[in-house]
Order: C-alpha cells, then structure tokens, then sequence
C-alpha cells in the first residue's frame, strides 16, 4: 500500500488541538462528513435535522423533512448532493445547490441506517435494520437491486472507486462483497476467526486496496479483503466501542493515520502503519460516534452524543 494510505514507511509525530466547537444539534450527533471540496460539513442527528456548516463553524442550511432520527449523510463527488438515511426508513436525496429535497427513496422495512452515492452519482446504495441492502437509480429514485444475504442489521455499506463492487457489514460479524451488476455475493469475510463480534462500521481505504473494519470488541482490524476471504494485516486498539456504530477514517494529509472516536467521550488517532495510539484529543462530554478527515488540510471534525461537532486542527512533524 505505497499510495495514498502506504503500509511502507513510519508516519510523523502528529500534534492536534481544538479549534471550533459547535453547539450544532438538540440530540445527538450521529454523523459528520466533509463535502468533498473540504468547504462545508454536513452533519446529522437524532434531532431529525441535516445540517450544513462552513470551516469556521456558520451554520450554513438547515435541511428538514425526514420524520424520526438519521443515522448517517454522505457527499456524491461533487459536493452538491446529499444522501441522508433515517429511522424513519426513508433514504433522501438532497441538492445543496438550492438546499431542497430531490427524491425520497422508499422501499425499506426498518430503520435505513447507512448510505452512500457512487463515484458518478448514479447509484445509491443503502443499507437497513431489515437485514437488506438496496442499490438505487439516482435519476429515477428507483430501486434497482435488493441484496439479501446478512442475517443482522446493516451497519456500513460503501462502493469501491470504480463503482464495480459494494461493501456491506453487519451486526451479524460478516462482511459481505457484492458484485453490482449482477447483484451476486462475491465473497464473505468474518469480522473475526475468534469471536465473530459485530461490526459496527467499515470503510476502504483511499486507495481501494484495503477495508478498515470496526468491531464491537473495541478493535478496529485493516485487512486486504481483496486476498482470498481476507487478511488482517494491522490492529488498532485503546479506544472503547462495545455498544454504538462509531464512524473511523484514515487521514492522509502529512502522514498515514487512523482515527476513531470512542465511548469513552475521546477521539483517538493512530499511526497506521506502527498501529500505535499517537494522539487522544479531549473535549468531548460522551461518546464521540463519527469523524471526517478534511480532503487536503490538517483539520478533523468529530461529532458527539453531547450534541456538538468539534473541529481539530493539527501539526506534524517528519
């Protein structure tokens, strides 16, 4: 992994601060995404609101219609859509250009819980407590493909860049591989040989190579799923996570990092090839449920059950 998120060299000493804090939410923050651009935050919450805010912590729009909480937002590639997933079932799309709902995707039984658009905002794919994952046309706000294989709530679904494959995770410890076309499970990979703990969130590198896996054992493990039916090749402990879905990154800006937030109200970062702990950054009052890395500045943003975003810069040094 010798690009973007290498496995090859040490990484440098990393030194972060708080810069903005945000009363940002009336509930708990369940999601913090920078736009792709790195100029707007989105955040959502149990609050049933999606949020907007700019780098130095302006609200910037305020986008309402879902009816009970959201569990998470994601940009398309261009920073101009949003699609949002809530307890409500409902996935929505939103335009940020003139701050509107675009279509409300429906089709769920449960709670839709994660989603997230393909690189050319074709397709959305989402994933739900009834167990199922659906791919979405965009255009049409139909769905295309429901995929069904997991036997627990879904906790983390993502394409891969090229748009060929979806990756899905579970409560029920497998991570699936998904081939879009033609909808067929590729190949499933166990959260662990030993306990098979449920996995709380999952996210591929930014090289698409690698599959960060977050397990409610407290331990986040990196493996190369594309290698047989997967391989850890790194471990990250030292945070807690036993009862949320906490979000995780990597950080690639002046260094290779991993980040985490934790139930222990902390945000932890770590070297990702040496795996150990290099900062803990202190601020939050309870557990920290999601993180972003901004696309090209020194600059992280944390969301909290205590109902506010905080936005850290930080320094290194190598």
């Amino acid at each position: 992994m010798d690009d973007k998120c290498g496995l090859t060299k040490n990484s440098p000493k990393f030194n972060g601060r708080e810069d903005v804090s945000i009363a940002a939410h009336r509930k708990g923050v369940s999601c913090v995404k920078f736009s792709p651009n790195g100029q707007l935050i989105a955040s959502s919450s149990a609050d049933k609101l999606i949020k907007i805010w700019n780098l130095a912590g302006k609200l910037e729009a305020t986008l309402k219609g879902h009816k009970l909480e959201i569990s998470e937002v994601s940009w398309n590639s261009e920073s101009r859509f949003l699609v949002s997933a809530s307890d409500d079932t409902s996935v929505r799309i939103w335009d940020l250009s003139n701050k509107t709902r675009v279509k409300i995707l429906l089709g769920h039984q449960d709670y839709a819980f994660c989603c997230c658009f393909n690189l050319n905002t074709t397709l959305v794919v989402s994933g739900s407590f009834d167990e199922s994952i659906k791919i979405w046309d965009v255009s049409e706000g139909t769905c295309l493909k429901t995929l069904v294989g997991h036997s627990g709530a879904i906790t983390a679904v993502q394409f891969n860049v090229e748009g060929t494959l979806v990756i899905s995770c579970s409560y029920d410890g497998k991570c699936y591989v998904w081939d879009v076309l033609s909808g067929c499970c590729l190949k499933s990979i166990l959260s662990s040989q030993q306990s098979h703990a449920p996995i709380s969130h999952a996210k591929i590198s930014p090289n698409g190579k690698y599959l960060l896996m977050s397990t409610l054992d407290s331990t986040m493990r990196l493996w190369d799923y594309k290698i047989g039916q997967g391989r850890v090749v790194k471990t990250y402990q030292g945070h807690l996570n036993k009862d949320y879905c906490v979000m995780s990154c990597f950080g690639t800006v002046k260094g290779k990092w991993v980040i985490s937030g934790s139930e222990d109200n902390h945000l932890y970062i770590w070297n990702l090839n040496t795996c150990e702990v290099v900062e803990k950054l202190i601020g939050h009052t309870q557990p920290v449920l999601c993180c972003d890395v901004h696309p090209s500045e020194q600059v992280i943003v944390s969301g909290s059950l205590d109902k506010s975003i905080k936005i850290w810069r930080w320094s290194s040094d190598g």
